[in-house]
Parts: structure tokens; C-alpha cells; sequence
């Protein structure tokens, strides 16, 4: 770790998704992200013809990266399709690392937007998600 890369955590690995509304693509499904660590940061995207899109990893400094206290990051996405919300994706990241969200894995779902969210204790925290890894 570099000098300027100190207090830096990466508070939401790189995200690819495809998105399906019955089986089919959700084109042009609007995405939104909230991500909660030192303050509020959302931003939008949209999926593709084909239903996907990648969200960007977000890295954010702080000095309490190099004090010895827990780190724990909200994170929420909900897409906006025909005129619906689906919440698909609540988690709480517990470590800086890039890939926590899924023990170190390319975070990389298949998301069905009229599946239930489940709750998943797979990984370092409980995940509600209607996606599939």
C-alpha cells in the first residue's frame, strides 16, 4: 500500500448484473445505489437491451481506516422497472477488501426481478437478495 492509498476502503466492489422481468430482459430498468459509510452516496444506471450493466467500485478515504474500529458499510440497490421498485439487493460490508461482499469472489448476479429476496448468511453478514451468484 502506497502512501496515498492509506485510509483508503473500497466501501462497493465492481457489480456486473443482468436483470430479467419474467425470464426476459429488463432493458432499459433504471438502477439505483445507496452506499452508507461516512455519508450518504447515491447514483443511477441503466441496464441495457439485453438487461445488464456494471456498477463501478466505489473507494472512499478516511482516517478511521487506520484506527482500530469495526468497519461496516450499508449498501442497497433497487431497480425501477414498468412502473415497480424491486428491492434487490441489502447488505452490510464488514471489510474494505474489494470482493467482501461475496468472500473475495467477482461480485457478478443474475437477478430475476419478480423473485422474493431471500436472506443469506453465506458470506461475513446477512445479505437480503433476490440474486443469484
Amino acid at each position: 500500500m502506497s502512501f496515498f492509498d492509506a485510509g483508503k476502503a473500497c466501501t462497493f466492489s465492481e457489480m456486473s448484473l443482468t436483470l430479467t422481468y419474467q425470464g426476459e430482459p429488463a432493458s432499459g430498468a433504471k438502477v439505483v445505489r445507496t452506499v452508507e459509510w461516512q455519508k450518504p452516496h447515491v447514483d443511477e444506471f441503466y441496464a441495457d437491451d439485453a438487461g445488464k450493466l456494471v456498477l463501478p467500485e466505489l473507494h472512499e478515504r478516511s482516517l478511521t481506516q487506520l484506527l482500530p474500529v469495526e468497519f461496516v458499510v450499508a449498501q442497497a440497490i433497487h431497480v425501477h422497472y414498468l412502473g415497480q421498485e424491486f428491492e434487490i439487493w441489502i447488505n452490510s460490508k464488514r471489510k474494505p477488501e474489494e470482493n467482501a461482499e461475496l468472500g473475495g469472489r467477482p461480485v457478478k448476479l443474475r437477478c430475476e426481478l419478480t423473485d422474493e429476496p431471500q436472506v443469506s448468511r453465506e458470506f461475513d453478514a446477512l445479505m437480503l437478495t433476490s440474486c443469484q451468484w
